[in-house]
Parts: C-alpha cells; structure tokens; sequence
C-alpha cells in the first residue's frame, strides 16, 4: 500500500488552469515541521488547528473514524488480492498507461471504431472504475461517482491533484499586525512567505521553514492563524459589518470565527457556537489567542439556537459535510464515504440551514444574509441542499463576485436532476483546478420572516425527461435502428387534445375527491360520462369548420341557380342558405316595382315627365293636416291660414 502511493506521488502533478496559490517548491514537503528529527514534536501543534477546511468533515468524524483503518486495511488486501490473482497488470506504470488510455477513448467515444476498439463502452467504463481505484486507492463505489460527476480525463486530474501535498497557508489577524510587517518578521526567523494573491489581503503561503510555523512567537502572539486558504471564501462572502449581530453555526476550531470578528473590528456581537464540547476548548483558546473581545461560544445543537439567541443580521453555516474535497489531507475519506453518506449529510444540512435562515431578521438594514459551504465536492451536499431551502424559505440566491472574483459556476442539472437556475451564482472550488481543497460556497439573501406553508412546487418541466445512461448502451441497442414515429406522433396527438376550462375544473374535482378517499358509483360515472362532451382535437375542430362553411357555400350557389316555385322550400338541413335566397327575391322585386310603375304612368308632351295621377290617400292626408291642426284664435289670424290654404290648393292644381 506504501509503494502504491509512493508510486502514484512520482507522478507529475498536473498543471491546473487556475492555480491561485502559485506552483508548489521543493520545500513544500517540509513545510512548517522544522527538521526531521522535529517533526513528531511539532506534528501536534500543527495539527490541532492546522487548516480550518475541515471543521464540518469532523463533527461526526468521531463515530466513522474507528472504522477507518479497519477500512484501509481491507483496502490494501482487496488490491493485493487482485493483483495476485492477475486480474490487473502488476506493474503500477502499465496500470497509470491503461487508465490514461481507457480515459482517453471514453472522452472521444465516436472514433472507438476507427481506433480499432472492439469493447462494449460500459465495459471499458468498469474497467477504468476498477483500475482508478485499484491505482489511487478509492473504494470502488467512489470512484465511480467521481468518474460519472467529472468528465474521464478531468475525474483523473481530480485524483492526481488529491495525492499531492496543498500548500500552507496561514492569515494575518489585522487587530495586532499587518501583513507587510509579519512577513518581515517570519522572514528574519527563516521562514519563507509571500502573499497568496491578489484576491485576498491577509493571506500568506509559506514556501519553506526551518521552524514550526505554529509554535514562533507571532503565532503564540496571535498575529497570524494557521488556515486553508479555501477557508477565506465563506468569510469574505458573508461580509460581516461593524456593529452587527453574527452567528457561526459551526465554528470550531475558529478560523473562520476569529476572521469574521477581525472583519467586525471586535464590533457588535458575535455568537460562535459548536455542537461538540472538547472541540469549544481549541475554540475559546483561539478566540482569546486572536485578541477578539465581542465573542460568546455556546455549546448547542444548532437546530435549537433559535430559542435562545436574538434575531440576527447574518449567518454562517460551515455544515458538517463527508470531507469529499479535502481527501489530500484525509485520505481516509477514500474509503469510508459513499452514496449512502452523501444523503445521510445531506438530511442534516437541509435541517441546519433551515434553522440558519429562520434565525436571520429579514428586515435588517445591514445585513439578512445567510452563508452556507461545505468542503465536500457531491451533489447531494451542495445543490441540492440550497436547491430545497430555495423551495422551503423564502430567500434568494445571490452573487458574491465583488468580494471573491474566481471560482467554478454550481451545477444547476446533474445527470436526471434539475435544479434551480439561480443555482449558477454558487461557487466551486476544486484542488485540480485552483490548487486549494474542495469547496462550495452559496450566498443567501432573506426576503420575507413569513415561512411558506406549503412547498414550492417545482415547476421545471422534467416529467418526461429519460435518463440513458451507460447501462443502456448493450451491444444490441448500439446495433439496432430506433424508430421514434409512433411515439412522436402519439405525443403530439396527445398535446393537441385541449380541454376547456369547464373539462379541466370537472377533472380537477375529480381528482381531488378521489385523494380524499371518495369512491363515486357506476351510476353517478355514467351520468358524469354522459352529461360531459367529447374531448375532440384541435386539429379536427378546425377541419369540421373548414367543411361546414364549404357545404353553406354550395348549397347557396346551387340554390341561385335552381327554379323556385310556390310549393318549393329549402332543405331543413340549410336554413341560413334558404333565407339569403329569399331575402335576395325580395330584394330584386322591390327593384323591379319602381320601374314597371314609371313605365305605366303617361308622360307629359312638354317636360316629358310622367304626369301625376289623383294624389294618393296619403298625401290628401299631409296637405288636410295643416288646415286641421289650425285653431284660430282671432279673425286675422284665422284669416290669414285661409288664405294660404287657398293658395296652396291652387298650385296643386296647376301641377
């Protein structure tokens, strides 16, 4: 087991596209440890508050560590076994050149043939499964998971970067020095440091050291706390501000606690609080160490410090996690972590981070903001924890770029899962990538103290969404021709089929009586049945339409044209074809009538204008209404009417 990983570590280290920590030394391997005659004396020093990473990975580390080297020993036989069986090559080297090989074909699948492979695609995926994890060591079931989350060839950067070393990295606390000041002073005791980068301004790596970097004068002082430099990212996004109300969730052994207070410039209140009592020991020390005075630990379960703490303006949540992303410096994680784990943590991180939201006042002027990492790299742990808390809780997901400007996106779909789109201002960070242990970070923002009583539904269409995955790809279905047309067209047959509003209620009733247990009799089926009308598609609607009209048109146009008699009548089945047709009679008599008149009436010889017979009933009638609608009221008055009168009857008879 001792020669495999010496083996794999000869191997050069891949070169990362974002290595924020710079390229590591030679002196990297004794970082911090003194000479070798040292190292057991100074190995406990620095372990006791070494990186701040892990501080979720050990909450419940205590009951899965006594089956730890149970498991590396069962891990060594396993290997041994199969390579005394011959079933994988013996030589570590042949071993390295047929994973790269393997990896190399699964990335490029659609020129396996031409290459001349001859194996079945799942095959050659077990075969890389069980050769990553006879070469770096994994459990077979983790190393499967890693190769399905990574492409092949990245999943193998992920394991190369995991056996090396991660630099040291340690924080200067700006309430006793500055970092120009404690270089110079860790300098003149031979320790060799520069900053970290340009994305933090209290980071330092440590190049080499001829003296325990946790045992100098400035770290017993308090200027500096040894960290991770992964740890700096919670921290910076949560953001703490003067004279604020703080809570850490999980804060021992204080690195990330120590830092927020030192944000805070030992301002407002800051709670830090941890479930485990003889881990508050290293936290009470590091607080007094650090010069912090605004601190209270408490020891309590998390998910009740909402009845006794007050309402807070920001909150981080480090949730205790399976340590997937720091296996560099817990290479036990490779074989005590599985699936099964990863879904165990996950139920008690989607409880803490509950508690943790609920905690938060959503109407404070500064803050309202909740953090939430893990240092684990799964699925289980990160997205889909923030994914259901998005659902449970009434917050949002937003961006913290402006004070950590790297990191990779977070996943918003994973093999069949969907999540929350949001999910992208999430970050990741990788050890094959940023030269740092994994880690997840997501920045919270409370909208509302309200808690939804009822789930927000998910409402991403994935209902009919198949998963093909690599168990599917035999021999036989790679060979064979599908034929998609039955299906398509029954799909689109069955999106066309619109029900109306009424239809829908009358379905939506239906289902729910049937929920509360509500079983309706055959008579009561059948008069539904019959009382509601036939689901018809759209399609077939708009062509009995189309028919309909087409009908009226000729039984209109060949009515026109058919003699029409007394006795004669349209059919029942076209009433609106017999009306227009009368109407249009009806019509064209009222034309003729003016005209058989006119030709009838004799003409005058001079004006040639048809003279006017005896004025009609109706005319006698308007020329009698003035003289009968005339009530004289004196001589002249009456007079003078019938004088007009006179004059009008005259004239018509001139005319």
């Amino acid at each position: 087991m001792k020669k495999k990983k010496t083996t794999a570590k000869a191997q050069p280290a891949p070169k990362a596209e974002e290595d924020w920590l710079g390229e590591e030394e030679d002196g990297d391997d004794d970082l911090g440890l003194g000479s070798e005659d040292d190292e057991d004396a100074d190995v406990t020093d620095e372990d006791e508050e070494a990186d701040d990473g892990d501080d979720g990975a050990d909450e419940d580390g205590e009951a899965a560590g006594d089956d730890a080297d149970g498991d590396d020993d069962k891990e060594a036989s396993r290997i041994l076994a199969r390579v005394a069986e011959g079933k994988g090559p013996q030589d570590l080297n042949a071993l390295k050149q047929e994973i790269e090989n393997d990896a190399g074909l699964l990335s490029n699948w659609r020129k396996a043939k031409q290459l001349g492979e001859k194996r079945p695609r799942e095959e050659v995926f077990r075969t890389l499964v069980s050769n990553c994890s006879t070469y770096f060591g994994y459990s077979e079931e983790l190393a499967e998971y890693f190769l399905q989350m990574f492409s092949s060839e990245t999943a193998i950067k992920f394991f190369e970067a995991n056996e090396q070393h991660r630099p040291l990295t340690i924080r200067t606390n700006s309430l006793k020095a500055r970092r120009s000041t404690l270089m110079q002073a860790l300098n003149q005791r031979k320790v060799q440091v520069d900053p970290i980068g340009t994305w933090t301004k209290v980071g330092l790596k440590v190049y080499s050291s001829q003296v325990p970097v946790g045992a100098t004068p400035e770290y017993l002082g308090g200027h500096y706390m040894i960290q991770s430099a992964s740890s700096f990212v919670p921290v910076m996004a949560l953001a703490p501000q003067q004279d604020e109300i703080v809570l850490d969730m999980a804060a021992a052994p204080g690195g990330k606690t120590t830092y927020i207070g030192q944000l805070m410039r030992n301002t407002g209140t800051l709670f830090a609080n941890d479930l485990r009592r003889d881990r508050c020991k290293a936290l009470v020390a590091n607080i007094h160490r650090m010069g912090l005075t605004n601190a209270v630990v408490t020891n309590m379960d998390g998910k009740k410090l909402s009845k006794m703490l007050p309402k807070l303006d920001r909150v981080l949540l480090d949730a205790p996690c399976t340590g997937s992303g720091i296996i560099a410096r817990d290479p036990s994680v490779k074989v005590k972590r599985g699936q099964k784990d990863f879904e165990d943590h996950s139920k008690l991180q989607k409880e803490l981070l509950q508690a943790a939201i609920d905690m938060v006042d959503a109407g404070s002027k500064t803050g309202g903001y909740i953090v939430y990492s893990t240092c684990s790299v799964s699925v289980e742990e990160n997205e889909s924890v923030v994914d259901h808390v998005l659902k449970t809780r009434n917050v949002e997901l937003v961006s913290f770029s402006s004070a950590v400007g790297f990191g990779v996106e977070g996943l918003t779909k994973y093999r069949e899962r969907r999540f929350h789109s949001s999910l992208n201002l999430t970050r990741r960070y990788y050890p094959h990538v940023h030269n740092m242990d994994g880690f997840f970070v997501a920045k919270l923002k409370k909208t509302s103290n309200t808690i939804p009583e009822r789930t927000k539904k998910d409402r991403t269409k994935s209902d009919n969404i198949k998963v093909w995955g690599e168990e599917k790809w035999t021999p036989a279905m790679m060979e064979s021709v599908m034929d998609f047309g039955d299906s398509s067209s029954a799909a689109a047959s069955a999106t066309s089929q619109k029900l109306t509003k009424i239809e829908r209620k009358k379905l939506k009733r239906a289902a729910t009586l049937k929920a509360r247990g509500f079983v309706p009799t055959a008579a009561q089926v059948a008069e539904a049945n019959a009382a509601a009308p036939a689901v018809q598609p759209a399609a077939e609607k708009r062509t009995d339409k189309k028919q309909k009209r087409t009908a009226k048109a000729g039984a209109a146009q060949s009515n026109l044209h058919e003699p029409s008699g007394k006795g004669e009548s349209a059919t029942a089945a076209e009433p609106s074809a017999k009306k227009k047709l009368k109407k249009k009679k009806t019509l064209d008599a009222a034309a003729k009538k003016p005209l058989d008149a006119a030709a009838k009436q004799p003409l005058d010889a001079e004006t040639k204008k048809p003279l006017d017979a005896e004025p009609s009933a109706k005319k006698k009638l308007k020329r009698k209404k003035p003289l009968q609608a005339t009530k004289p009221e004196d001589g002249a008055a009456s007079e003078g009417v019938a004088k007009k009168a006179v004059k009008k009857g005259k004239r018509s008879q001139t005319r």
